[in-house]
């Protein structure tokens, strides 16, 4: 009788364990098409193996266990084919079993597989209470057509007993396992919500610093054509500084809209092999106008080893041009940015120093953020736009920086 009570809660454990796995890897993988399809087959199919194997009475042919509520839950939240499968399973091994149960067994699996395939669509329009209820209705009445089928082949004097305890631990168990399931998904659902409104909220502030970013410029360059184009005497010296300051704008527009789409879809299109040397001298080449405009003189230095990365040239020559960017910023009169690079351990570093005001702890823990910027003009886009990309190469970043005194962005990626 001990051994028997001991496989019973061994059989709901399992049960038990077996869901909470199935939503662990769910949630941690919510990406993967093969967790979404067969997730439930893997975890719930795992749960029906262990409970055949280990059934809490075994005698004269016959095997109770708790294969039952696995199978029911497989077939509403995995599907009909989900279902099937479990069945089918279920049918296997009872026949591996062998014993005079095997008609009784392979009827009501098949049964109840029809009973949650038809039962499916209702279900999900019930709400948590009717679940349980249909759920313990159903099962407690399987259980009772299996123990009335059985009843000639139990030992007589554990009849009653092992009847009483085999229709408890049914119903414990599947009303246990239903209110589970469901809180775990009511509470799956609900953290899903608040990540889709914290992503509506991020995007909404972006689509806002993005709106101001493009629609300024634009207002400037519609005004410089504008006046070119109605003001025919204007010297051609005006002339030219005006289309100039037009295309100045656009290009700006260009920048805010690039790093937008890079923040909105990262990850790069085709991964190729590439020097990240000749990416910072791109980069450098890129922002030395923007430089020597602010009187700030950059400073390329490389070891003689070169470091070889997968990634997207472009992307990473955007990332840098970024941090070089903000770096040029932090000088507002004047200074240096060192670039130095270097090969250990099978990982390329980058290590970008410059001179400037520096930062302090509270806005290096606040960079990358949404939205969060330190000059008055920016989106915020930058730095996010930066870690997307590092994140998308397996790449990491740290930064180092006290106010007064500099800052240092060490950007680390593995080499090949």
């Amino acid at each position: 009788m001990i051994n028997e009570s001991s496989n019973m809660l061994f059989n709901l454990l399992v049960i038990i364990i077996a869901m909470i796995v199935h939503q662990f890897w769910n949630e941690s993988k919510p990406e993967s098409p093969f967790v979404k399809k067969y997730g439930i087959l893997v975890t719930y199919g795992t749960a029906i193996l262990f409970c055949m194997v280990f059934s809490f009475y075994k005698d004269n042919g016959l095997n109770f266990d708790l294969r039952r509520i696995p199978l029911w839950l497989g077939t509403l939240y995995g599907g009909p084919f989900i279902g099937f499968l479990l069945a089918s399973e279920t049918i296997f091994i009872r026949i591996i079993q062998g014993g005079p149960g095997i008609l009784g067994s392979i009827i009501s699996t098949v049964l109840l597989f029809f009973i949650g395939h038809f039962f499916r669509p209702m279900y999900f329009r019930l709400k948590t209470f009717n679940k349980v209820f249909l759920a313990a209705g159903i099962n407690m009445l399987f259980s009772v057509i299996v123990l009335f089928y059985g009843a000639d082949h139990l030992i007589q004097s554990d009849t009653i007993n092992f009847s009483i305890n085999y229709l408890i631990v049914n119903l414990l168990g599947i009303i246990l396992v239903s209110l589970s399931e469901e809180a775990i998904r009511k509470n799956y659902r609900k953290r899903m919500e608040l990540f889709q409104a914290a992503r509506l909220e991020t995007v909404s502030h972006l689509a806002a610093a993005v709106n101001h970013e493009v629609k300024n410029p634009l207002t400037t360059a519609r005004g410089m054509v504008q006046l070119l184009k109605y003001d025919q005497t204007m010297p051609q010296e005006k002339r030219d500084s005006l289309f100039q300051l037009a295309l100045d704008e656009m290009d700006r527009v260009d920048r805010v809209v690039t790093d937008y789409l890079t923040f909105a879809r990262p990850y790069p299109n085709q991964m190729e092999e590439m020097d990240i040397v000749v990416s910072i001298k791109e980069a450098v080449s890129i922002m030395e106008p923007l430089a020597n405009q602010n009187n700030v003189q950059i400073s390329n230095h490389h070891s003689s080893c070169q470091c070889y990365v997968m990634g997207e040239p472009a992307k990473m020559i955007q990332a840098l041009g970024n941090i070089l960017k903000n770096s040029i910023e932090a000088l507002p009169n004047g200074g240096y940015i060192t670039i130095k690079t270097d090969l250990k351990d099978k990982v390329c570093h980058i290590h970008i120093l410059d001179n400037g005001v520096g930062m302090s702890r509270e806005v290096l823990e606040r960079l990358g953020e949404p939205y969060f910027t330190m000059t008055g003009n920016g989106t915020g886009l930058g730095m996010m736009v930066v870690y997307r990309i590092m994140e998308s190469m397996n790449g990491k970043i740290k930064i180092h920086s006290s106010p007064g005194k500099g800052t240092e962005v060490i950007l680390s990626l593995p080499a090949i």
